[in-house]
């Protein structure tokens, strides 16, 4: 009994006992701590980044930052990671690792994201005197990196997106850029510089959408669409003409300029503006060929022939061609210049319009009177032509009648000759048929003579057989009657007996009488 003893109290367990029940305990608390770290790991450690989220990690351990640093380049070092999570399930332990969330950065349409590194180093004395602002590969401040529309993952830790427009160009306007950073020129004085280069560039920005760096270039829109500028009221043309009146001249310009050449004129001449006044094309280069042409070339003409109107067409003509030669080689296009209107002095106006008005009047009536008389005309010509067109019909009735006439007559003749054919044909076959019918009358003639003849001879020879043509007769007769007579019943003293009596020759008188 003493082996089942512990000491305990509580009864004797056998070594063999004891060791089991120690496994067993082990086993439920590995198994225990394996069920516990597993719902550790899926509750505490589990990361889960929805759609347009990102994770921002954070580590706990690790080295110590350089001085000045705030983002961590790799897991060696403590601090916010560079890196960031994409969407979806991560799992990091959160004894080492700590994170946050933040939305994805969405560059708009028609909008372009300036990526701003909030890390590195600084820019030198000497970068900032020389007004450096883009920052190189491990420097702090603007980089060149560009986001166009689209969703990003950017650590906000790290950098920041700076959203701004695109450049947008218009349709009829053309983009002149300027590079704001860049090395100096290589050739001094120049309007325009080489890409690379800082000054305003060669390159023309075409209608559309541009994404451009905002501090690297700068667009000035230059509209090359028709212009048209209005010289009147105190704009007005004025000069004296060739006998010393004052004329004063309202005309239309219309211009453009040329769009490759758009970035020198920006740089030579100047910007344009809505407002005429401080428009520097039309200040500076227009405005001037009008005044200068214009009073050179209004010169040489005098006050009448601006009224009568007389060199007011060669006076534009000019004036345009003079304009053309002062400003395409300034990369100006002068389109059209019109002449609207001739004013001047009225103590020589009106009498000159009135005597134009006279003359006017004059060439009026005597236009009217060509008019009238070449109306006369054409109504002579128009009946002499009526006339004549009659006299044409009535020759082409006569003619057609006798056209007619004479193809009835041939038509009738063809018909007679078709006739007389048919009637020829007609008489011959007459003549044919009548010499038949005499062929056969005579042959009917020769068969009814020959008939007779044998007739005749017959009887000829009946007779003499009788010896006595009456008896012959009354043989004859007999013949022909005695196929109907059946019974003869008479008197043969009457007349049918008599008859009888003289055609039976042998009766008792007569019997010695020979036949």
């Amino acid at each position: 009994m003493d082996k089942f003893n512990t000491g305990s109290g509580f009864g004797m367990i056998s070594p063999e006992m004891g060791k089991f029940a120690k496994g067993f305990i082990i086993v439920i608390l590995a198994v225990g701590i394996f069920i516990g770290l597993q719902v550790w790991w899926w509750v505490f450690c589990r990361i889960e980044i929805e759609p347009g989220k990102i994770g921002v990690l954070i580590a706990k351990i690790g080295k110590d930052l350089p001085s000045g640093d705030i983002i961590a380049s790799d897991s060696r070092y403590k601090g916010i990671q560079l890196d960031v999570l994409s969407e979806g399930r991560h799992f990091y332990n959160p004894i080492f690792w700590d994170w946050e969330l933040f939305s994805v950065v969405e560059v708009p349409p028609n909008h372009v994201g300036v990526t701003i590194r909030q890390y590195g180093n600084e820019f030198t004395d000497e970068e900032t005197r020389n007004g450096k602002i883009i920052a190189d590969d491990g420097q702090k401040g603007i980089t060149r990196n560009i986001l166009q529309p689209g969703m990003y993952r950017v650590n906000p830790y790290a950098e920041k997106i700076e959203i701004t427009k695109a450049q947008e160009i218009p349709a009829g306007f053309v983009g002149v850029v300027t590079n704001l950073t860049g090395k100096k020129a290589a050739i001094g004085n120049t309007f325009l510089v080489e890409e690379g280069e800082k000054g305003v560039s060669k390159r023309v920005l075409t209608p559309g959408t541009h994404y451009l760096h905002p501090y690297l270039y700068h667009v000035d829109l230059m509209d090359c669409r028709s212009q048209r500028f209005e010289v009147t009221g105190d704009q007005a043309l004025k000069f004296p003409s060739s006998d010393a009146f004052e004329m004063t001249v309202l005309m239309t310009v219309e211009w453009a300029i040329k769009e490759e050449r758009a970035p020198e004129i920006f740089v030579r001449i100047g910007e344009l503006n809505p407002d005429p006044e401080k428009n520097e094309i039309l200040q500076k280069i227009i405005i001037p060929a009008i005044r200068g042409n214009g009073r050179i070339e209004g010169s040489k003409y005098s006050a009448i022939e601006y009224i009568s109107g007389a060199s007011r067409q060669i006076f534009q003509n000019t004036l345009s061609e003079k304009m053309k030669h002062a400003c395409e080689p300034k990369g100006i296009v002068i389109k059209a210049v019109l002449i609207n209107d001739i004013e001047a002095p009225q103590d020589i106006a009106k009498p000159i319009r009135e005597r134009e008005i006279a003359k006017e009047e004059f060439n009026r009536n005597k236009n009217q009177l060509l008019q009238a008389q070449a109306e006369q005309n054409l109504a002579r010509s128009e009946e002499l032509v009526k006339q004549e067109k009659e006299k044409v019909n009535a020759k082409t009735t006569n003619l057609v009648k006798i056209i007619d006439a004479q193809n009835n007559l041939k038509v009738a003749l063809i018909e007679q000759d078709k006739l007389l054919s048919m009637e020829k044909t007609f008489l011959e076959a007459s003549k044919r048929e009548a010499q038949a019918i005499l062929s056969r009358g005579k042959a009917q003639a020769d068969v009814v003579a020959l008939q007779n003849t044998a007739e005749g001879e017959a009887m000829k020879k009946g007779i003499d057989a009788f010896k006595n043509p009456d008896l012959f007769a009354y043989y004859e007769f007999a013949l022909k009657i005695a196929p109907s007579l059946i019974n003869i019943t008479a008197n043969t003293e009457g007349i049918f007996g008599k008859m009888l009596q003289n055609i039976l020759p042998f009766n008792d008188d007569r019997k010695g009488v020979k036949p």
